[in-house]
Order: structure tokens, then sequence, then C-alpha cells
């Protein structure tokens, strides 16, 4: 029983193949003759009627040539032979009908196969088409490919971007918020400095209010003094030249060298402690030392580095740096010999 069943498998596979190809075939030929099957069924009546027309044809012959025999023997009376042309005559007319109807159906056939060799034609030239239009319709496809994976790939290009845009939004806000609160820093940074720079200008205000005090106190007191000495003074010329004793000085009134110093307003001016130079801080974001001589005013060097107007400026004991303090909340420092910062903080 093993043994048989590999050969009924071969049989099976074997009859399963040929049905299949008889199906296939069958499926072929009625899709080609689909297009031709009235033309077909038309041809198969024709060649149907002529068959029957030949055969009656061909009785109606045997009839004709036994009626001429029976004519020719003399053996019918009068009457049978006048029957007998009679039906003589109307199967020859039939005949001719016949002839006539073969004729029409000879040309019919002829045009029939005309028509089948133009459908053929047609046909081919469709097949011809649709070859082409399977051959562009793969392109098509192939186009349709590609550029669904450009479309792909776009995406994904796009995606990216997007990811990036979102990300650089997100940094984007971060250093706005960052923005903001450096900004709120430095607005309570500017409030708390005015408060401190409003806290020393009345302390200076203060001091030099008690100074002024005191000093008038003083002045009162050596007025009273001097009001009580009744004895004579008479002073040099020396002492006149350097002023009397115990009094205040005058105050100038006299102007010895004007010059323009800056591009804008002068905020800082300090005299050096050991030389006749003058150092003054302006609008401009400059330091500029000047040499002061009797009747004019010399430019020894420009101080620059400053971020903002410079507010204030002061030599060392030794004149050799000078400090400069701008509104940019920064000191700097710069050598006197060579005109170069040094520190800045």
């Amino acid at each position: 029983m093993a043994a048989s069943e590999p050969g009924v498998l071969f049989s099976r596979e074997d009859n399963n193949w040929r049905k299949n190809l008889i199906i296939q075939l069958q499926e072929r030929n009625r899709k080609q003759t689909y297009c031709f099957a009235d033309l077909i069924s038309l041809h198969n009546r024709l060649f149907e009627n002529a068959n029957t027309l030949r055969g009656e044809n061909i009785q109606l012959t045997i009839a004709n040539e036994t009626l001429r025999r029976e004519a020719a023997s003399g053996v019918p009376g009068i009457n049978v032979n006048a029957d007998l042309e009679a039906r003589l005559l109307k199967q020859a007319e039939e005949l001719a009908t016949l002839h006539k109807r073969k004729g029409e159906h000879t040309q019919q056939i002829v045009d029939l196969n005309n028509k089948l060799q133009e459908m053929i034609k047609e046909l081919k030239a469709k097949e011809i088409s649709l070859a082409e239009s399977m051959e562009l319709n793969v392109n098509l496809r192939s186009d349709i490919s590609r550029y669904l994976s450009r479309e792909r790939e776009l995406e994904s290009v796009n995606q990216m971007l997007r990811d990036e845009h979102q990300a650089l939004q997100l940094a984007f806000s971060s250093l706005e918020e960052k923005l903001r609160k450096a900004q709120e820093e430095n607005r309570q940074l500017v409030e708390r400095l005015i408060k401190y720079k409003t806290r020393d200008a009345e302390k200076v205000n203060e001091e030099n209010d008690n100074f002024l005090k005191k000093r008038q106190a003083k002045m009162q007191k050596e007025l009273e003094d001097a009001a009580r000495d009744t004895r004579p003074v008479s002073p040099d010329r020396s002492s006149l030249e350097d002023g009397i004793a115990c009094l205040p000085t005058a105050v100038p009134t006299k102007v010895s060298v004007t010059f323009n110093a800056h591009d804008g307003e002068v905020y800082a001016v300090k005299w050096s402690p050991v030389e006749r130079i003058l150092a003054t801080g302006g609008a401009d974001r400059k330091v500029k030392l000047w040499n002061i001589t009797k009747g004019g005013s010399e430019n020894k060097g420009i101080l620059v580095g400053s971020n903002a107007g410079v507010m204030c400026v002061d030599f060392d004991s030794t004149g050799t740096l000078i400090l400069g303090a701008s509104n940019d909340y920064a000191s700097r420092v710069w050598t006197v010999s060579d005109l170069r910062l040094k520190v800045s903080g």
C-alpha cells in the first residue's frame, strides 16, 4: 500500500496539470473567439444553407433526369408530359433561384471573409496598442514607485526639520526666559544702584553741610576774636600777596584756560598729584589726559575701553595709574605712561 502511494499522487498531479492546461486553452479560445462569435455563427449558417441547397439541387437534378427519361421513352400520356414540363419549368426556375441565392451567399461569404480580415487587422492593431499601453503602464508604475519613495524621503526630511524647529523653539523660549530674568535682575540692580547713589549723595550732602557749619562756626569765632583784638596791624606786601591769615580765600573770577575736552558732556575732572596733568571723563566713553600749560592745553593721550560714559576718574598716589568708573557698572585701570588698559572689572 505504501509503495503505491507515490504513483497515485503522480497520476493526480498529472490529471490536474492537464485539466489546468485544458481550462487555460478553453479560456484563451473563448477570449479570442468572443469578438467573432456572431461572424462565426453567421458563417456556419451560410455553409449549412449552402449544403441544404446543394442537396436540394442534387435531388432536383435527379428528378429532372428521371422526367427527361420518361419523356424520351414516351410511355406517359400527353397530360403527363404537360405536367412534367410544368414541373420541369418550375424546377428550372427554382434551380435558377437557388443558383442566384448561391451566388448571393457566396458574395456574402466573400464579404464576411473581407470583414473578418479587417477585424483581424483591427485586432492586431489593438493588440499592438494594448502592448504599448501595458509598457506605458509599467513605466508609469515605476514612476509612481519612484515618486512615492521620493515623497517618503521628503516626509522624513520634513519631520526632521519640524523636530529641529521645535527644538529651536524650545531653546528660543528658554533663552527668552533667561533674557527676561536677566532684564529683571538688571532692573533690580539699577534700582539698588540708584538707591545706593542716592544714599551716598545724601551722606555727602550731610557731610558737606556739617563741614560748612563747622567752617562757618570757625569763621564766626575767628571774626569775634579779631573784633575783640584792638591792636593795630600793619601787614607787609608779602602778607597781602599771600592773603590775610585766618580769612577765607576768594573764589577766582578770571578764566585761565578754556578747551573742548570731549564730544559731549564732561562728567569727571581730576588733577594728577605729581604733574600738571588733568584727567577728564565724558559721555563719549573716553578718558583723556591733558597737559595744562600757561595759557593753553595739550592732549597727552586718550584712554579707551569703556562701554558707557565715564562718570568718575582718579589717580593713584604716584600718578602712574588712573582709575575710571563708567556707567556700565564697571571700573577700569590704565597706565599713564603707555596709555594701556591694565585692569577691567
